[in-house]
Parts: C-alpha cells; sequence; structure tokens
C-alpha cells in the first residue's frame, strides 16, 4: 500500500466572490437554512470588502464583496459574476501540501505563511486550479478563535434565536467581528 503524499483531512471552507455579500448572506440564511457566524468589513476596520461566513453542520462558505471600484475582487465579479474564488482544504501541514503540489506542476499562489493571534496560530498556503479559482491549504489545529485564515481574524456574530454555533474557525485578510 502506497502512502498518500498529500493527506486531505476534508473541506474547510468555500469563498465566493460576489456582487453583494450582505443580499447573498440573506438568501443564504432564508432560503438553505445558514446560520450567519462571522462578519468582517468596515465596522471591523477592513477598508476593501465585505465577508460574512455562514456555517450548516459541517458546511462553510464565506461571501466577500468589494468595497472599491479598483479591487480585484470588483474585477473578478466583472469578469465572471457571483461564483468560487477559493476552495480551502484542510490538512496536517499546509506547507508540506504547498511543496508537494508544486513539486507535482502546481503553480504556487500563496507560499505558506504562519499567523497568529491570542487564539493560537494556523498555518495556510495556496495554488492556483482551473481559472481564476484557486486552493488554499489550511492548518488551523492550533487554532481556538472564531473564523480566520491567514492574517485575519473575526469574532462570532450574535446567533438568531434557536441556533446554536459549535464552530471555530478563519478566511481572507481581514479582521472579523461579531457586529454584523
Amino acid at each position: 500500500m502506497t502512502e498518500d503524499f498529500m493527506p486531505l483531512l476534508g473541506w474547510d471552507s468555500i469563498e465566493l466572490w460576489v456582487g453583494n455579500a450582505k443580499q447573498a448572506a440573506y438568501f443564504y440564511e432564508r432560503a438553505m437554512g445558514f446560520t450567519r457566524t462571522a462578519y468582517a468589513g468596515p465596522e471591523t476596520g477592513v477598508r476593501d470588502r465585505a465577508s460574512y461566513v455562514l456555517e450548516q453542520g459541517d458546511i462553510r462558505v464565506v461571501v466577500t464583496c468589494a468595497l472599491r471600484e479598483e479591487s480585484e475582487i470588483t474585477k473578478h465579479h466583472a469578469k465572471h459574476g457571483d461564483g468560487v474564488k477559493d476552495i480551502a482544504l484542510t490538512v496536517p501541514d499546509a506547507t508540506e501540501a504547498y511543496r508537494q503540489a508544486v513539486q507535482r506542476g502546481a503553480r504556487g499562489v500563496a507560499e505558506p505563511q504562519r499567523a497568529e493571534d491570542e487564539f493560537g496560530s494556523i498555518e495556510t498556503s495556496a495554488v492556483a486550479t482551473y481559472g481564476d479559482t484557486i486552493h488554499t491549504f489550511v492548518n488551523r489545529g492550533d487554532y481556538a478563535g472564531p473564523f480566520s485564515r491567514g492574517t485575519c481574524r473575526c469574532r462570532r456574530t450574535a446567533a438568531p434565536a434557536g441556533a446554536s454555533v459549535s464552530r471555530t474557525s478563519t478566511t481572507s485578510s481581514a479582521t472579523w467581528s461579531s457586529a454584523a
């Protein structure tokens, strides 16, 4: 039996770049039963984008829109419309996953990095896939905060009445807040 050269432990999250993140989050909450668990935007010190983290069971979706015309997000949305930008995968070692992928021909997008805050540390790296979509490798084994990936972190949003929020997690370069 051969050893898996790059073990994938599961899906971390899927990030959609959309024209209106608040409206998309509302749709996912009302039509599909997701719970909003984190937010990043002007109220949290993020000036170029607004993002909402939505969860349902083991599924985590991040919807992000641009707040500036010159943003990479705006250009992506003009070209593709609402769509997937990042499929993040949970791995035991983001540095090794990156090394293995690049060694086998993947184009590196973000070299391995570790970000730390009061909740612990998180390791990420990313490779290009098809079109403008990327795969981010995420190791959050040493992270106990709300949602964070890379240099961002968030605080949970208030859950709707009757909903329970039990996951801990992360995305994009942003500061996250419970104010949404």
